[in-house]
């Protein structure tokens, strides 16, 4: 009688053990895109020196938009490194290739100074993947001259999913994020494309 209990005992340790299992979190990452030839130019050269990411944003898990004034987070959903260091190099890569110029990059936050002919700051005020929709990105990024020339730009977007029944798959919505920073830095290239006079366009 006692082993029948002890056999039992240990059948509903293993089932618990079991039941309270939950699956290993999936991480997912911005940069999509396969290592291609570099870029060859030299000019302009470009610093994305600061990024500022709203708090409830500012952390590892995947944060979606399913209502209003909802905000869910995911612990099986997470990003494979904090945003606030992959959105500057993920739109360091991007300008690089958009401006031709193998001298664009995205810097520590403790380097206060750098010589380069534009300095970026990113203020992203707003972004929301949003379940059954899409990414909707408002980024406010101003580019400081050698010169110390500043202009403001803002950049607010609003990317759908591509393809049909992906609402909910946070494949399709980390790639709608992904094309909407991509056309925002088409935009700020185009601005240090017109401050240089059109010399690094491509």
């Amino acid at each position: 009688m006692k082993r029948q209990n002890l056999c039992c005992s240990l059948l509903a340790s293993v089932l618990l053990g079991a039941c309270g299992t939950t699956p290993p979190p999936v991480y997912y990452a911005l940069d999509d895109r396969p290592m291609s030839v570099a870029a060859r130019g030299t000019t302009p050269s470009v610093a994305i020196v600061q990024a500022k990411l709203p708090e409830a944003l500012d952390r590892p898990q995947l944060v979606t938009r399913s209502g209003a004034n909802r905000l869910q987070l995911s612990e099986q959903r997470r990003w494979a490194e904090p945003l606030r260091y992959e959105i500057p190099r993920v739109l360091a890569d991007d300008l690089g290739r958009l401006l031709d110029s193998s001298r664009v990059a995205a810097l520590p936050a403790d380097v206060q100074r750098f010589s380069a002919d534009f300095n970026v700051q990113l203020d992203i005020q707003r972004l929301d993947i949003v379940e059954g929709q899409g990414a909707d990105l408002d980024l406010m990024w101003s580019l400081e001259s050698r010169q110390g020339k500043v202009s403001v730009g803002r950049s607010t977007l609003r990317e759908p999913l591509a393809g049909t029944g992906v609402g909910a798959d946070p494949v399709a919505l980390v790639a709608a994020l992904r094309r909407a920073l991509d056309r925002a830095a088409t935009e700020i290239a185009a601005e240090i494309r017109r401050q240089s006079g059109g010399t690094s366009a491509k």
